[in-house]
């Protein structure tokens, strides 16, 4: 998917727009002082940053409309505001480092942490995965769990080791 990102400030004292051509995109580049304009193709955001100065937070809308009719998008083209901290799923699945490394810790509880590899032991993680499972279903009582499996319309049983896979 084609997507650029752009950044808006008037740090000059004039308004200006910066195209940001670093890739990977990263979540430190979204500096909280000013507005950044992510361009998708029929999806235009608008991030304004928490402590970004009250001209560029007031235009920010304004400019993210007309970047579409500068941009030459296609009609339908959506604009969204997206506020620093409230960013939807969608905005930061373009960013490097908006979501915590998970990591097991000792006692087998899940948390997060930074100092963690990507490449940790699936098979500990698995197991402190299915350990929470079973305690959280200690706590609620005596209950069957069964999943299944929406294939062609139809729902199939699943048996309990693929419990947890995505089909």
């Amino acid at each position: 998917m084609q997507y650029s990102l752009y950044k808006i400030s008037n740090e000059t004292g004039k308004l200006l727009t910066q195209e940001i051509k670093e890739r990977p995109l990263t979540r430190e580049m979204l500096d909280t002082n000013d507005v950044f304009i992510l361009e998708l193709n029929k999806h235009v955001y608008i991030w304004i940053g928490k402590e970004a100065n009250p001209e560029e937070k007031k235009n920010a809308l304004v400019i993210g409309k007309g970047f579409v009719k500068a941009h030459n998008k296609p009609k339908g083209t959506r604009v969204t505001r997206v506020v620093e901290r409230a960013e939807d799923v969608h905005f930061k699945s373009f960013f490097n480092g908006f979501y915590p490394i998970l990591k097991v810790e000792h006692g087998g509880s899940l948390g997060f942490g930074t100092n963690v590899t990507a490449n940790q032991d699936m098979d500990k993680l698995t197991s402190a995965k299915r350990k929470m499972v079973e305690n959280l279903m200690t706590q609620l009582g005596d209950y069957t769990v069964k999943v299944y499996l929406n294939k062609d319309g139809k729902n199939q049983e699943l048996p309990e080791a693929e419990y947890g896979h995505f089909f």
